[in-house]
């Protein structure tokens, strides 16, 4: 019995949320949609690659968006810190940077259109400006 790894994560909308999170990731993250199974709601399944990572499903009311929930962060696994700077500059969106000597690690924190945020790490890179 084991464990392999995290298979997607779910994220409810509004109809209303829907096309604006569609367009962040895809045009921010460079997720595609693909194939999505038969469901009863609305969605998109947003894939890296051949993997399907964010399922996005429609809801009428949305859900409880308070600080007060467990849930803190998706962090994803990239490469190429630079670029992706000038990419998240060149889409207006706002970011903090950070920097860990070790193991040396650049990340760049921002949030979604529905307010969840994303970290994305950057094993052995390093901008000196995050030093």
């Amino acid at each position: 019995m084991d464990i392999a790894g995290i298979n997607h994560i779910n994220i409810v909308v509004t109809p209303g949320q829907f096309p604006d999170m569609v367009a962040f990731y895809e045009q921010v993250l460079g997720l595609k949609q693909g194939v999505r199974a038969v469901s009863k709601r609305n969605g998109a399944w947003l894939y890296c690659h051949d993997t399907a990572i964010i399922h996005l499903s429609v809801v009428q009311e949305a859900p409880y968006t308070g600080k007060d929930t467990h849930f803190n962060h998706v962090a994803l696994t990239c490469s190429g810190v630079a670029e992706w700077i000038r990419h998240l500059d060149q889409h207006h969106v706002t970011y903090e940077r950070d920097y860990r000597p070790s193991p040396e690690m650049s990340q760049l924190f921002f949030y979604d259109p529905v307010g969840i945020r994303i970290e994305l790490n950057f094993a052995g890179e390093r901008l000196e400006t995050l030093v």
